[in-house]
C-alpha cells in the first residue's frame, strides 16, 4: 500500500461525504475582509496520512501475514510481508522523525533484522521459523512503541482474522 492508494481512498471518502455537505445547518459566515479573496487562491492541501493511519495499515497486513503463514500459504505470506515493508518505507519517507526519535532508522533496523528473518522463513516454507520470526517482529514493534511512549499499544499474535471473507489457504495459481 502506498501514498497513491491513501490519496485515492481519501478522495473516495471525500466524494462520498461531499453531497451531504448541503444538508449542514451552519449559518453563512460573515462577509470576508478585502484580503480574503487572495487567501482563497491557495489550492487545497493534499491529504498526507499520519503515523496512526500508516500503523493501522501495517497492523492489518500483520494480521493477514499471520494467517497466511499459519495456513502455509507462503505466496500470500510473502505478499503480505512485502506490503508491510512497503508501508514501512512510506513511513520512513513521510514521518522520518517522531517525538524527536529517528523513526526512519528504527524501522530500518526492523526491516534489516526481523523482516529479513521472516523472508528467509517464508522462502524456506518453515512454519516453526516463521512463527519464531513473527514473534520477534511483534517484540520489535512493541519495543518501538515503548521507545516512543506508546507502550499502551501492544501487538500480539492474532486469534481471529481481521478479514473473515479472505481464504488464507494456499491455492494454485
Amino acid at each position: 500500500m502506498n501514498r497513491k492508494v491513501f490519496t485515492v481512498v481519501a478522495a473516495a471518502f471525500a466524494v462520498t461525504l461531499l453531497p451531504l455537505a448541503g444538508f449542514a445547518q451552519t449559518p453563512a459566515p460573515p462577509a470576508a475582509p478585502a484580503a480574503a479573496p487572495a487567501a482563497a487562491a491557495h489550492p487545497p492541501k493534499a491529504y498526507v496520512p499520519g503515523l496512526e493511519q500508516f500503523m493501522n495499515v501495517i497492523l492489518m497486513e500483520h494480521n493477514k501475514l499471520w494467517f497466511a503463514g499459519k495456513a502455509r500459504n507462503w505466496a500470500l505470506a510473502e505478499y503480505e510481508l512485502g506490503e508491510i515493508k512497503e508501508v514501512m518505507g512510506d513511513v520512513q519517507d513521510t514521518v522520518p522523525v517522531f517525538k524527536n526519535l529517528p523513526l526512519a532508522d528504527m524501522l530500518d533496523a526492523v526491516i534489516t533484522k526481523e523482516i529479513v528473518a521472516l523472508e528467509k522463513a517464508i522462502a524456506a516454507k518453515n512454519f516453526k521459523q516463521f512463527a519464531a520470526g513473527y514473534d520477534k517482529l511483534n517484540a520489535a514493534c512493541n519495543a518501538c512503541h515503548q521507545g516512543t511512549e506508546n507502550g499502551f499499544v501492544v501487538i500480539k499474535r492474532p486469534t481471529t482474522p481481521a478479514f473473515t471473507n479472505q481464504d488464507y489457504r494456499p491455492h494454485k495459481k
